[in-house]
């Protein structure tokens, strides 16, 4: 786990890099890639982290920094015995696309980060189960249009509106080998509709309105396959497999931390993770931290490179920020991000497209309670 035990406290020499990295991570600007129309046409967009600790720390899957991690490396999960989780939060999406004549921009909401998680101690295992959304949709694609001839004008306007996700339901197990090994597996179903509307509307009262509307469906077998090292007191290294079904690309992530972050010391770690996407290989890489300034107050941050793999798609840098309060048994925390996509097409009704920026700030609200 990251951090082995519960009960290490870090030495006052560790404060001064982590207070660094985590300075660092303020100026950097989570990347929120997927988002737009190609993620609402292809394999949806991936959420900022599961719930708001991991969206605080930039979405980190591999090592335990403080989730029941049901939904990220299995062989983490956390419990005390009992314990249960929940996270909900928004998603604000700015499309900006300059077609060479002018810039356009188009604002639309979607839910963020939702999930459920609670575990159990049973023995020598960790028991977890849950529900969490994994993949989004949302996208709303509007155009304007005006084209004249001698004997004509057409004038109107046309919009895609698309809304769903994908959402999987869980149940995992943990337990540690001879050593200081941990190995842990989740399986469950993943679940969703995704919805498409498409209206076109001439301005003329003679041309007919037209519209069309389609959707697809999730519903597929998934499980996450995971082991975690302790390799010394304060450093664990983790790695975890998710599989892959129709709208969900299959996924490697594999990271290593320094500090008993689970436990609210402060510490520092990276991550990198692939996914098979089925146009190229997308991936992302993380580094993220956290102090501990106070007895009951925790600050967390991770800033993210990443590419979608696609053809037109660059690399993207972001930041993602976030905070724990500890009330007694009671712990609450949320997070915040802001980051951006650049590409050279593939966006909704604007064929001569020089440059498209799809633009996410994601804001999400949770609590931990001990039972």
């Amino acid at each position: 786990m990251c951090g082995v035990s519960n009960n290490y406290i870090l030495e006052v020499e560790m404060k001064c890099p982590a207070l660094f990295l985590f300075s660092v991570l303020l100026v950097l600007s989570l990347t929120a890639y997927g988002y737009g129309y190609p993620g609402a046409m292809g394999q949806g967009s991936i959420m900022p982290g599961i719930d708001a600790v991991s969206h605080g720390f930039g979405g980190v899957v591999s090592v335990n920094v403080g989730s029941i991690n049901l939904f990220g490396n299995p062989a983490e999960l956390i419990s005390y015995n009992p314990l249960v989780s929940a996270s909900i939060g928004p998603l604000i999406l700015k499309q900006i696309v300059d077609d060479g004549m002018g810039k356009h921009t188009l604002t639309y909401a979607g839910a963020g980060a939702s999930s459920f998680q609670a575990g159990l101690s049973a023995g020598s295992a960790e028991i977890a189960l849950g529900i969490a959304k994994v993949r989004d949709y949302t996208y709303t694609g509007e155009r304007f249009f005006s084209e004249s001839s001698p004997d004509t004008t057409i004038a109107g306007f046309e919009n895609l509106t698309v809304t769903g996700g994908v959402w999987e339901a869980a149940t995992g197990a943990a337990t540690t080998l001879a050593g200081k090994v941990n190995i842990g597996a989740s399986a469950g179903y993943r679940m969703g509709d995704i919805n498409y509307d498409y209206y076109w509307h001439h301005f003329s009262e003679s041309i007919s309105d037209s519209s069309a509307s389609w959707g697809r469906e999730e519903g597929e077998f998934s499980w996450r396959a995971g082991v975690s090292v302790a390799a010394g007191e304060t450093v664990t290294v983790g790695s975890v497999y998710a599989s892959q079904t129709e709208n969900c690309p299959s996924s490697i992530a594999a990271g290593v931390c320094v500090g008993n972050i689970a436990a609210y010391s402060p510490g520092f770690g990276l991550e990198a993770r692939v996914y098979d996407m089925p146009d190229g290989t997308a991936w992302s890489a993380n580094v993220f931290g956290g102090i501990h300034p106070d007895h009951n107050l925790y600050f967390r941050g991770g800033s993210v490179l990443s590419s979608t793999g696609g053809a037109d798609s660059k690399v993207s840098l972001g930041i993602s920020m976030g905070a724990t309060i500890e009330l007694g048994k009671t712990d609450l925390s949320a997070a915040f991000n802001y980051g951006s996509e650049t590409r050279d097409s593939s966006v909704f009704g604007f064929p001569q497209v020089q440059t498209v920026s799809d633009v996410v700030t994601a804001f999400t609200v949770g609590a931990s309670i001990e039972l």
